[in-house]
């Protein structure tokens, strides 16, 4: 009786046990989508020495009553409008890489766009899309609003692999990189990446 006793709560404990593990396992299908307190990408903070230029995190989402856009946002220590500089979030998708880049210059307008890697090159850029993309100075963020018919058509269900980051001075502040380095890459080791992206919509 004591060892039947023993056995049938040892195969009630290993029953709960299962279904913990089946339900952590469905959980951990169901997280979707990043936002600020669950970013793909992450970043040490003060790995520059220029605040604006210090990546804490960037996340990707979608919004149900717009399911024509990918939205992108990336958080700084501070953020500046008019430091000559290029902001950039790079993913792959069906082994294809696209960017969302911005540029800022001292005098000039901001230039924001998103499309294949491959045209983000000084040269090519102004063949890349063009797309929305707005400051947030309370919360540090610039955020892309970018058409998926620029980047592929991505479907519900899909993913975008290999998330990563940067934010980088522009010419004439460039000419430092000789001398120093104030670069930011997110994650902090170029060879990493951040986390997968599912489609919602």
């Amino acid at each position: 009786m004591v060892n039947g006793g023993i056995e049938d709560m040892m195969k009630k404990i290993v029953g709960i046990a299962i279904t913990l593990l089946m339900i952590g396992s469905t959980s951990t299908l169901n997280v979707i989508a990043g936002d600020e307190e669950n970013p793909e990408i992450e970043d040490d903070i003060g790995d520059t020495d220029l605040s604006f230029l210090d990546i804490e995190a960037a996340w990707f989402y979608e919004k149900q009553e717009n399911p024509e856009y990918l939205f992108i946002s990336m958080k700084f220590q501070d953020i500046k409008e008019t430091f000559p500089a290029v902001f950039a979030v790079k993913w792959s998708y069906n082994d294809i890489v696209y960017v969302a880049g911005l540029t800022t210059y001292f005098f000039k307008q901001k230039d924001v766009r998103s499309g294949l890697y491959q045209r983000g090159s000084y040269w090519q850029w102004k063949s890349m899309p063009a797309c929305d993309g707005i400051f947030d100075h309370h919360k540090n963020t610039f955020t892309w609003t970018i058409p998926k018919s620029n980047i592929g058509n991505p479907q519900q269900g899909e993913r975008l692999t290999q998330t990563k980051c940067s934010a980088v001075p522009s010419f004439p502040i460039s000419i430092t990189d000789l001398f120093m380095d104030f670069r930011d890459f997110a994650p902090n080791n170029y060879n990493e990446h951040g986390h997968d992206y599912l489609l919602q919509y």
